[in-house]
């Protein structure tokens, strides 16, 4: 059932899980959540160009562009806070 989904992530997928990250981070206030949120977001944006996109490489972007923003705002937030 879990793989039937993966293999039919569409943008619109992507569109809501950015849109629930967005609202979960009204509510958390770390930034953390707004990042992936946009990596979400850029998915669907990047589906909708490109389609073919397989559900493993979606998940591979999704976790490498998520953790590549997260470590660039904490080392952001960090720099900010030392001032």
């Amino acid at each position: 059932m879990l793989l039937t989904f993966l293999q039919g992530l569409s943008s619109w997928h992507w569109l809501g899980l950015g849109i629930l990250l967005l609202i979960l981070e009204v509510f958390d206030a770390g930034g953390y959540l707004l990042w992936m949120a946009l990596v979400a977001t850029g998915l669907a944006i990047l589906l909708q160009v490109l389609p073919d996109f397989s559900w493993k490489l979606q998940l591979l972007l999704f976790i490498s562009l998520s953790t590549l923003l997260l470590l660039l705002w904490q080392h952001w937030r960090r720099r900010l806070l030392d001032r």
